[in-house]
């Protein structure tokens, strides 16, 4: 098994991530690279030729990004109409334009380099994933069933933008990538677990934190190195339960001064995904260096998420 480490953690590490039974070509562990629920860590790119992987890509399937600039000024974003976002999202739990819990989230963005307002939002497949699980055994099943789910989860992000569109206007996509999938080719699997697919001169989104910089990147040349893949944020750098305790000292009010978030989203449902949880952007760009160019560096001005 070859282990390639563009990740702050040690080798040792990272072995104690891998999953039992997986038998891997090639294992990428990228800067968001961290354990959790489903069977590989997130932040994993895996080629494998073993016959039942499938059972190594089930949850969250096809959760991404979307990012859309607005045709109005970013001096126009209107704190009245996102409080107004957040009822429409609220009213929406369940059906599509379900924003999600966890890290999942829609922010307004300014750019560093221009005027416009953008909107960049990260939500899943919610329970639909789960519609996979029990047919890991059943390939075709299972492969159609996967392709339902990530169909849905991308209808769901264009569904949040629909919202946003009702109350900020038409807006022009910049791109929309899941990543959570798998690539099936001749004579093995590549499955991406927390990582976008890639190629050189494309382009994805890479977010850090609730007031962190994200960035606009272009994969170079080298993408093809790490099966034309890329990490979707900087990573986590302590775990939920760690990251309660750590809320206990927290200065929320601050928070809300750095970017606008309602009053309706408590400071306790935020404070396993506050800005200490997550690792400093220009860290993980340099973990990854020679990967990717920056594009355009936007920062973000209201939150929206845990609705």
């Amino acid at each position: 098994m070859n282990i390639k480490n563009y990740s702050a953690e040690p080798i040792h590490k990272l072995y104690s991530w891998i999953p039992n039974g997986l038998n891997a070509e090639e294992i990428i562990f990228f800067p968001d690279a961290c354990p959790g629920k489903s069977p590989l860590p997130t932040g994993t790119v895996v080629k494998t030729k073993q016959e039942d992987w499938r059972k190594f890509a089930v949850s969250d399937c096809g959760c991404g990004m979307l990012l859309a600039k607005s045709k109005i000024k970013k001096s126009e974003f209107d704190k009245a109409k996102w409080d107004l976002i957040y009822q429409d999202l609220k009213r929406n739990k369940g059906k599509l334009g379900d924003l999600g819990s966890g890290n999942h989230f829609l922010d307004a963005v300014e750019s560093y380099i221009d005027d416009s307002l953008y909107f960049l939002i990260h939500t899943g497949s919610r329970n639909e994933s789960k519609l996979v699980d029990h047919l890991i055994d059943q390939p075709n099943q299972f492969d159609s069933k996967f392709k339902e789910v990530c169909d849905w989860a991308e209808a769901n992000r264009f569904a949040v933008l629909k919202i946003v569109e009702k109350h900020f206007g038409k807006t022009e996509i910049v791109l929309d990538k899941n990543h959570n999938h798998f690539e099936i080719k001749d004579n093995y699997v590549i499955i991406r677990k927390g990582a976008s697919k890639l190629n050189p001169s494309e382009l994805t989104v890479i977010p850090s934190n609730m007031i962190g910089d994200i960035v606009l990147v272009k994969g170079t040349s080298k993408v093809t190195e790490v099966h034309n893949s890329m990490c979707h944020g900087t990573g986590r750098t302590m775990s939920r339960s760690d990251a309660k305790i750590h809320s206990k000292k927290y200065d929320y009010s601050k928070l809300r001064e750095q970017i606008y978030i309602p009053n309706q989203i408590g400071n306790e449902s935020i404070k396993t995904d506050a800005p200490y949880c997550y690792r400093d952007l220009d860290e993980c760009l340099s973990l990854i260096d020679g990967l990717i160019e920056v594009q355009n560096r936007f920062k973000p001005m209201a939150y929206l998420g845990q609705i």
